[in-house]
């Protein structure tokens, strides 16, 4: 119905501006009919119908204004064609078009959440004897943290154990390390946020050792009690229980929620939660958000509980992925900016050896040459673009880089537009990639092979081979080598998530 919608807005526009083909007119009766079938099973299995009918009045309306259209038919009544033509009727059909088609776009994000923010604590810990006293350590920060998150949201605010694991060593990890195992959390939940505790060190895309990150994306925090435990080299480390780690620990996590919720740093000498994220051993409480920022909290409060698309089906899940994406364009534009995705490929030498060791193969045959001569540039074009969108498709889906990784009955708004965000990065690395080997072979035609070698190859029927023939034959042979690339590459997903910068670069 959703795309019935906005065909059915489409027909309007065009039917105003350029008139419909015969084809045109007989599908707005078609779409009509199935509009009007939508709204008498609704009519049918409401529990209460005159109720029914008096909310969708408007509705009505945009369902009656088309049988106007029917009486140009019979060609009988002057007057009722008349009233087709005139301002009015139009500006109704325009109205109840676009309320229509608006409607399917705001059912196809699904209902409006209740106001109320769900968290999700995901325990990590490379000890499980451990487990207990990680437990009580989180069940205490949701104590010291709700009063101040429900007083500064005007929203309610639950906790929730959701899962403990072991971790296999203590060795410091990235916080994209906990990212699938979060997701999966998140969609089981399903949460609002999840915040992940470890005791093992936290690292950030710059190899520093923090105390926590975020990311407003995915809509996850990790925190290292290991960094806020500390005392200094060869000291003994504080108690998870101890009042200073506590009060620190509230303080880390609002900040970061913070983040999450929208607000930005602060300088460090204005007051609140956002100024500063060093560990401050004179806090004598649990820290509180400024004025300023309690103003914007509440400002954002309402839109804060995630959407979620509930056992849908393929279509329904990428119309899901789109509206939210277009919901957070920030949150969709400034990862892609950041993670240099066009640069990818120089990061992961597997997926650049795979793509490149075939072409320079491909680039010294007087038959790939005889192909490549023999196409026409929109040939050559078209098998870029097919190769690349196949390439960036085939590495998401099998190299399972969607979040959560296993399908999962329920998908939330921000890990759709996560998932737009990795599979928009790797489909930017598969160009980079594909300019990367496009120019290199370039290069070997222009300053490795002889001028006159061409001319000494009996299958090449074009001995004068152009500047122009030379840019075409380096597509046609980055073409395969994107596409042997993205087969053979032997990625690896954590390597790629961790170069998407999901998370955030410092605290």
């Amino acid at each position: 119905m959703f795309l019935l919608a906005i065909g059915w807005l489409y027909l309007f526009i065009t039917e105003n501006f350029g008139g419909l083909s015969p084809i045109e007119e007989k599908l707005i009766y078609v779409i009509w009919i199935l509009f009007i079938l939508e709204f008498l099973i609704k009519l049918i299995i409401a529990p209460r119908r005159l109720q029914f009918i008096q909310k969708n009045r408007i509705l009505i309306i945009s369902l009656l204004i088309p049988a106007l259209r029917v009486f140009r038919i019979f060609n009988a009544l002057w007057m009722l064609r008349t009233v087709r033509e005139i301002n009015s009727t139009k500006i109704i059909r325009a109205i109840t078009s676009g309320k229509r088609s608006f409607g399917a776009i705001e059912k196809a994000q699904g209902p409006q959440p209740f106001p109320e923010m769900d968290v999700g604590f995901l325990i990590a810990v490379k000890n499980l004897t451990e487990k207990n006293q990680m437990i009580a350590y989180a069940r205490q920060l949701s104590k010291d943290v709700k009063p101040e998150l429900e007083e500064s949201t005007g929203i309610k605010w639950n906790f929730d154990i959701a899962e403990t694991f072991e971790l296999k060593n203590d060795r410091s990890r990235s916080p994209s390390f906990f990212l699938d195992r979060a997701s999966m959390s998140m969609a089981e939940g399903p949460y609002d946020l999840v915040c992940v505790i470890t005791d093992v060190g936290l690292v950030s895309r710059r190899s520093i050792q923090v105390s926590g990150l975020s990311s407003s994306i995915a809509r996850i925090i990790a925190i290292s009690t290991r960094q806020l435990t500390s005392t200094g080299k060869n000291k003994e480390g504080l108690d998870l229980d101890c009042t200073k780690v506590r009060f620190n620990s509230a303080s880390l996590f609002l900040h970061q929620t913070g983040h999450i919720l929208g607000l930005k740093h602060s300088p460090a000498t204005e007051p609140g939660i956002m100024s500063s994220t060093k560990y401050n051993r004179s806090l004598t409480g649990i820290p509180s958000f400024s004025i300023k920022e309690k103003k914007e909290l509440k400002k954002r409060a309402k839109k804060a509980p995630d959407r979620e698309l509930r056992n849908g089906n393929d279509l329904e899940t990428f119309i899901f992925h789109i509206l939210m994406t277009l919901r957070h364009p920030g949150n969709f534009f400034w990862p892609l900016i950041r993670n240099r995705s066009l640069f990818l490929p120089l990061s992961l030498p597997g997926l650049a050896t795979a793509a490149v060791a075939p072409a320079i193969i491909l680039i010294f045959s007087a038959e790939i040459w005889d192909v490549g001569l023999g196409m026409t540039n929109g040939t050559a074009a078209f098998f870029a673009v097919i190769s690349i969108m196949l390439a960036s498709f085939y590495l998401v889906r099998v190299q399972s880089l969607f979040l959560p990784k296993r399908e999962k009955r329920i998908i939330t708004e921000h890990l759709a537009v996560a998932n737009t965000v990795i599979y928009f990065s790797i489909f930017l690395a598969c160009i980079g990639l594909f300019l990367m080997v496009g120019a290199l072979m370039l290069l070997i035609e222009l300053y490795v092979f002889p001028p006159d070698l061409m001319q000494t190859w009996p299958t090449l029927s074009k001995p004068e081979i152009s500047m122009e023939d030379k840019i075409r034959i380096a597509v046609f042979i980055s073409t395969v080598g994107v596409t042997t690339g993205a087969l053979a590459g032997g990625l690896e997903s954590r390597a790629i998530i961790q170069h998407l910068a999901l998370f955030r670069k410092n605290e």
